[in-house]
This record gives structure tokens, C-alpha cells and sequence, in this order.
């Protein structure tokens, strides 16, 4: 048998004994996440708004040690899931069931999308294809093919503009 020498001998196998034990607490720990993840998913009825793992509450607390108790007692994450909906209700869930009347909280944003971006496309389609804008075929922006001949008051017009222009100068 190897005898530790002196106090580093001693804080050395201390140290192996600390992490022997810690090591084998975290590959524990690693292996029975889900009560803890569940607790994250699941809404607390305890703290309106908020997570089983969010809420202050003592209550919530007991109900997410409950949950890891059933996890390490062998029960399935859908088993425990099915015994707290029987329990609290579906508002535990957090999200309703995709199916039944409920069924519409995952379809409508998808169709109000696509309905949204077809009557946007219309829209904007017909307001690029209105004749008088800029860019638009007919469009009073766009060069004339050949330039008219002014007519006689166009002329007397700009006579007059250019004396008045002259006397101001």
C-alpha cells in the first residue's frame, strides 16, 4: 500500500477522492435531464405567464421535484406529461394541442401569411402598371417621339415672358 507523504501527498489523493465522486455525480446528472428540460417547457399554474423552472413559488418547486422524482423513478417524460394535463389541464402545456378547434393557432398565421402576401402582390402590381407614373407605359414622363411646332400664343407667351425677364434685369 502507497502511503501519501506529507500534506501534498494527502490534499493530492484528497483531490482524486473530490473528483471521483463530482465525476460521477455529472455523468448522473448528464443522463436525467428531461424532468429538469419538462420543468422549462411546462407553464406553472402556480405563476400565470411564467415556466415551472421561472416561478418563485414554492409549490412549483415541490411539483419540479416531483417530476424528477418520477423521472428517477423510471416513469416517461409522456407519462408525466399525461398525469399533470389530467391534473392541472391543458394550460400546463403551454401551447395548445394541434388538433380540434385548436388546430387554427398553427393554421391561420400560415394562411394569413400567404393570403396577406397575395393581395400585396395585387396591389402593388396593379399601382406599377397605372399609366401617369413615373417609369409606367403612357406615362406623361416619359420623351415625346417628335416635338410639336408651337403654336401662336405659346409664342406671344414666351415673348412676353422673355420682356418681362429683360425690364427686370
Amino acid at each position: 500500500m502507497i502511503r501519501p507523504r506529507g500534506r501534498r501527498g494527502a490534499l493530492g489523493a484528497l483531490l482524486l477522492v473530490v473528483l471521483f465522486f463530482v465525476g460521477g455525480a455529472s455523468a448522473e446528472t448528464s443522463e436525467s435531464t428531461w424532468a429538469y428540460d419538462l420543468a422549462g417547457d411546462l407553464m406553472s399554474p402556480y405563476c400565470p405567464g411564467r415556466t415551472l423552472a421561472s416561478c418563485p413559488s414554492p409549490q412549483a418547486a415541490e411539483l419540479v421535484q416531483w417530476i424528477a422524482l418520477q423521472e428517477s423513478a423510471g416513469a416517461t417524460r409522456e407519462e408525466v406529461v399525461e398525469i399533470l394535463v389530467e391534473r392541472f389541464g391543458e394550460e400546463i402545456l403551454g401551447a395548445p394541442p394541434a388538433r380540434g378547434i385548436t388546430l387554427w393557432a398553427y393554421v391561420f398565421p400560415v394562411v394569413g401569411f400567404v393570403v396577406g402576401g397575395a393581395i400585396a402582390f395585387l396591389v402593388l402590381r396593379r399601382i406599377v402598371a397605372k399609366p401617369g407614373l413615373p417609369g409606367a407605359a403612357g406615362s406623361p414622363f416619359d420623351a415625346p417621339a417628335a416635338v410639336a411646332a408651337p403654336t401662336p400664343e405659346e409664342d406671344d407667351l414666351a415673348r412676353l415672358v422673355d420682356e418681362d425677364l429683360a425690364a427686370r434685369s
